[in-house]
């Protein structure tokens, strides 16, 4: 596909069409916005954009060797970076530095794509720095991060910021149906809001049923779910945030919007879930110690001592 092809992203893709057409690419970019709405994608066809043998109105032809090239990632002048495990370490960096130590072989630019360039560890953003302040002249940096904020500031100033946004309903609903043939679009996409990568590549379907036990597990007083690992915690706490969301817009609008919300099902099917009687101010303060706890998992939490906490937070919206 190429850079036309990305649905949804028209302000985005305004910018990275206006620095081709005027031959103004700059040496790093930064392709920021939530998971699973096309960013690393765009990355992909932007160096196909600039690399590309026969550009059409400045966008990637798709068909010549360059493109077909950078897509099977077998090009010589394009490497991809992503996190070993939970980060980017330093000697990946160097990586990115040996790479840029050459001028480019077969391509008019040297390209680095860096997946969740936000989990470079301090070590390595201190030493990614150096090759930002002095890049050379036929290099390309796309940074592409759901965390911005993450990344240090002397980082994210050197670039030029691309915002990417959530997908409007319809747009999000054309990817899904396209790649989900099982049936529960409707749910997938209220449950993606607004990113279709996610709702492709997680059986939202089956999160969502173990979302639930779990909740129901810590209304009820039990602690036999106990997440296993941060990853855990992570998707669970993004389901919540849906789920608390969900609730607000049942106590504002009335029980009579459920059919809008996002486990109607499960709610009815579950006692300890259907009797909560929390007022709207009580979940937003839900919402923000949640959305406190989230932002410390990247310190090692203790893992009964996480569950506790989130616990007694739901606990406190069902009126427990």
């Amino acid at each position: 596909m190429s850079l036309k092809n990305i649905i949804g992203q028209d302000k985005a893709l305004r910018i990275l069409f206006g620095t081709l057409s005027r031959d103004r690419v700059p040496s790093a970019m930064l392709f920021s916005g939530d998971m699973g709405i096309g960013k690393r994608l765009a990355a992909v066809n932007f160096a196909k954009a600039v690399n590309c043998l026969a550009p059409v109105d400045y966008d990637c032809c798709d068909e010549c060797v360059q493109c077909r090239k950078i897509d099977s990632g077998q090009h010589p002048d394009v490497t991809s970076i992503v996190s070993e495990g939970d980060e980017i370490k330093i000697d990946t960096i160097r990586k990115v530095e040996e790479a840029f130590s050459f001028r480019a072989l077969e391509g008019r630019r040297k390209v680095v794509i860096m997946d969740d360039a936000d989990a470079m560890n301090i070590n390595a953003a201190n030493a990614f720095l150096k090759t930002l302040e002095e890049p050379p002249s036929d290099s390309l940096i796309l940074l592409v991060s759901s965390n911005p904020d993450k990344l240090p500031a002397t980082i994210r100033s050197r670039c030029v910021n691309v915002r990417f946004k959530p997908l409007p309903e319809i747009a999000c609903r054309e990817l899904v149906s396209k790649n989900i043939k099982t049936g529960g679009t409707d749910v997938v996409c209220r449950l993606a809001m607004g990113r279709p990568g996610l709702a492709i590549s997680r059986d939202f379907l089956k999160e969502n049923e173990w979302f639930m036990n779990v909740l129901d597990d810590m209304i009820r007083g039990e602690t036999k779910s106990a997440w296993a690992d941060k990853g855990e915690i992570k998707s669970w706490l993004d389901l919540s945030f849906v789920f608390l969301r969900d609730m607000a817009v049942a106590v504002e609008f009335g029980a009579g919007n459920l059919e809008l919300l996002m486990v109607p099902e499960s709610v009815q099917e579950k006692p300890s879930l259907r009797s909560g009687t929390a007022g709207l101010k009580t979940i937003v303060e839900a919402y923000q110690g949640l959305q406190r706890f989230y932002g410390l998992l990247d310190f090692n939490l203790n893992k009964s001592i996480s569950w506790n906490y989130v616990a007694g937070i739901m606990r406190n919206i069902s009126g427990k």
